[in-house]
């Protein structure tokens, strides 16, 4: 676990100093500061437009992938985000969010709240909603 949070970490000071250098592709201004307030929702409508959902693809596999799997693809159930559909149903969002703005330190999740911006959140939502398995 230690080398878990260790990793975890240097990929939380890589992603910040890339935002705080360069102006990235979420349309972050170039001061590095975000287009939105961390954790806050972002302005826009990220639920089927194609590049929003490729742009969350990249993200997630930037920022969740070490322990969600490449394309949310995953051996473990217990992390398989393909999966939250079936797990939440109509509460899907709400939990997701909750979830990334507050984390789950006793399960391993980190607290991205006051990392990720909503914008970012929300075009992870996007790719993770468009992966989503239907119940058997």
């Amino acid at each position: 676990m230690p080398l878990l949070m260790a990793m975890l970490f240097g990929v939380l000071l890589i992603v910040a100093a890339e935002a705080s250098v360069h102006a990235d592709p979420l349309g972050n201004a170039q001061d590095g500061k975000p287009a939105t307030a961390p954790g806050k929702a972002a302005d826009i409508s990220t639920e089927s437009d194609p590049a929003s959902i490729k742009q969350g693809q990249s993200l997630f596999n930037q920022i969740c992938a070490h322990c969600h799997g490449p394309n949310a693809i995953t051996g473990q159930s217990e992390r398989n985000l393909r999966h939250l559909r079936i797990r939440y149903g109509k509460d899907m969002a709400e939990v997701y969010r909750s979830t990334v703005l507050h984390g789950r330190p006793d399960k391993g999740m980190p607290v991205w709240g006051e990392i990720l911006d909503g914008k970012t959140i929300d075009l992870i939502y996007a790719y993770l909603k468009s992966v989503q398995s239907e119940p058997e």
